[in-house]
């Protein structure tokens, strides 16, 4: 009796597994069930900039749209914010002697559009190479110097691999830079006493999903 009540379990574990294992695509391509698509993606920046270190390093969280247009092109927007840190263990950037010590860069807001051109392979892998332009609200700095950084190209590629025709999971990196405009700084911080120009960068990794309206 124990016996039978053994097999019938471990039958219904391995079909259960098989079950799984059938729900997952895989030795096709994808076919795209929708024209609306999202996804929501996170993980980590790294700012670069010129002089005053306008480039903001940090955790990074993301969302988009995308709708389709074309066999391979999508409209796609997007809106993310990067919440800054680092060791306050230094002067602020380019600060003065006595200047104040805190993290590099603050925090950004970002809002981008353009096209995402997706590009199926022979398995449910879609490539995936945005190109968008935006602009970069620069806030939260450690200097108060706080401004924006437009027009800003964004540009990168990616992987995902749809589990189910609607769901997907996977990862990119971008490449961001333009010119950044901010107001004056606090007193004694940076060298410059006015409003200035710089530049700003940033290369991010970000691991996501993708779902299909």
């Amino acid at each position: 009796m124990l016996r039978s009540r053994v097999v019938l379990a471990t039958l219904a574990v391995l079909s259960l597994a098989g079950a799984a294992r059938a729900e997952i695509q895989q030795g096709h391509p994808e076919v795209f069930p929708s024209r609306h698509e999202i996804s929501t993606h996170a993980g980590f920046q790294a700012g670069f900039g010129g002089r005053y270190a306008t480039g903001v390093s940090g955790f990074k969280l993301e969302a988009d749209y995308a709708y389709k247009f074309h066999p391979i092109a999508w409209f796609n927007v997007s809106v993310g914010n990067n919440f800054g840190f680092g060791n306050a263990d230094g002067r602020c950037n380019h600060a003065l002697p006595n200047g104040p010590t805190c993290y590099q860069g603050g925090w950004a807001l970002e809002l981008m559009a353009g096209v995402k051109l997706k590009f199926p392979t022979r398995i449910p892998i879609v490539i995936e190479v945005p190109i968008q332009l935006g602009v970069e609200v620069l806030y939260n700095r450690d200097c108060n110097d706080n401004g924006a950084a437009v027009p800003v190209l964004r540009s990168g590629a990616g992987g995902m691999y749809f589990l189910t025709p609607r769901i997907g999971v996977g990862m990119k990196i971008d490449f961001a830079a333009g010119p950044a405009f901010h107001g004056k700084p606090s007193t004694g911080c940076l060298v410059t006493a006015s409003s200035y120009t710089d530049f700003f960068g940033y290369v991010d990794f970000l691991l996501g999903a993708e779902f299909f309206l």
